[in-house]
């Protein structure tokens, strides 16, 4: 099974330009020609979140067109930029919604299941995991008891040495969220973005895989304190390659 692993879009309609600089709609166009060229063609897209920058129609509209042309399932959960009402409207298809509301999803069609998480407080950077989310992601879990279990989400379940984006990480939610990861023991990888730089890490006994940004990175840098800055490296994405009973084999592909 192939996996293309895309976050952090931030596609901003009519050409506009974040920082005066990146042109988002300009560089999802080229992310959907990378990803039509590529030699074999993935199996399942996954968007773990900040597919607009300011979660208007039109912005959704333009992911939603460019994913079309694509033919491959979509799967999407929400990040920090973007909004569950606009969102749901426009790409329903590629969402789910628990009873609490909350833009989470659950596939078995695949080889591995497939879980997402809406780790959204809305109208702040940071991430959540409530007790309603957490509930949730149990009861799915248990549903995929005897399965192997790919989860995706915005935020990262841990801290990655990036001072300020760690600040505007996932501030609550993380240790349940651990441990029900650790009790299904068959979470193959955890898929994440929110910080704009391709991370890998661990979290309850499963590999974290962060993705880089769609559009425009942000800078290594380790000093405590300092604001995060941007980087001239390209846009990005991930493919994993996960079968059942085999670890997660994951790349980074840079877009031209």
């Amino acid at each position: 099974m192939l996996i293309a692993h895309v976050s952090d879009s931030h596609v901003l309609a009519n050409g506009c330009k974040i920082a005066g600089k990146f042109d988002t709609g300009a560089a999802f166009d080229r992310l959907i020609a990378d990803l039509a060229h590529q030699p074999v063609q993935p199996d399942l897209i996954l968007f773990s979140g900040d597919l607009g920058e300011d979660a208007t129609k039109e912005e959704y509209a333009h992911i939603r067109e460019g994913l079309r042309i694509l033919g491959i399932p979509v799967l999407a959960v929400p990040g920090n930029h973007d909004s569950r009402a606009p969102m749901l409207e426009s790409l329903s298809e590629m969402l789910g919604v628990t009873e609490s509301g909350h833009l989470c999803v659950c596939n078995t069609e695949f080889e591995v299941a497939i879980i997402g998480l809406d780790t959204l407080v809305e109208g702040a950077p940071h991430g959540k995991l409530c007790a309603d989310r957490l509930a949730w992601l149990e009861s799915a879990l248990k549903h995929c008891k005897d399965r192997e279990v790919i989860i995706f989400m915005h935020h990262p379940p841990m801290a990655t040495g990036l001072d300020d984006m760690d600040s505007m990480g996932l501030l609550e939610g993380k240790e349940a969220f651990s441990r029900l990861v650790a009790q299904h023991g068959k979470v193959q990888g955890i898929l994440c973005g929110h910080m704009h730089r391709a991370i890998q890490g661990e979290c309850g006994g499963a590999p974290v895989r962060i993705s880089p940004s769609a559009s425009h990175q942000i800078a290594f840098d380790l000093r405590k304190g300092t604001p995060y800055a941007f980087s001239s490296e390209p846009p990005q994405y991930m493919i994993h390659i996960a079968f059942s009973g085999e670890p997660l084999i994951s790349h980074v592909v840079s877009i031209p």
